[in-house]
């Protein structure tokens, strides 16, 4: 049996990479960007790509992640992806996360559980025009990721962290 505290640890940081990822964009140029959050001493990183801020000011991103961590319980593996989009008056910009989802895998030693998770949040941010790349944004976002099939947390969990990208007009 797995320890409670590896399961919950792999579940914390399950729930932030939910909410964290997921991004579409539409149109433009492909691009990169980051995102971070910190669960229980542990940062998780993942990509935004495809940042795009269309005629109009429509905003998209696609997100991802594909993270291993070692803790002292073991290895977590978290896997997702999902759509951010929303508004821009070409300063700020804010939208919402959808299309999320994604898997954790918790080992430890000989045994492994996996669990599956699907989310919503919110995100917010500025731009800044940079003539070398477009426009460069950064904010923070939040969300809620329902987390199912693990033995130790099953529910709504909360996360927030924040991203960077560079967005193509």
């Amino acid at each position: 049996m797995m320890d409670s505290k590896l399961t919950a640890a792999a579940i914390l940081l399950l729930i932030s990479l939910v909410c964290v990822s997921g991004v579409a964009l539409a149109g433009g140029d492909s691009t990169s960007g980051s995102f971070t959050f910190t669960v229980s001493g542990y940062t998780v990183t993942g990509d935004l790509t495809a940042a795009a801020v269309a005629h109009g000011g429509a905003v998209q991103m696609l997100m991802t992640i594909d993270q291993s961590l070692s803790t002292s319980y073991g290895t977590v593996h978290i896997t997702g992806s999902g759509v951010w989009s929303g508004e821009t008056n070409f300063h700020d910009v804010n939208g919402v996360i959808g299309n999320l989802g994604g898997t954790i895998q918790v080992c430890a030693l000989f045994y492994c559980q996996t669990g599956e998770f699907t989310g919503t949040g919110t995100w917010s941010g500025t731009l800044t025009w940079s003539s070398s790349s477009g426009s460069d944004g950064s904010g923070t976002f939040q969300g809620t990721l329902n987390i199912s099939g693990l033995s130790t947390q099953n529910g709504p969990v909360a996360i927030s962290g924040s991203w960077v990208s560079t967005f193509k007009a």
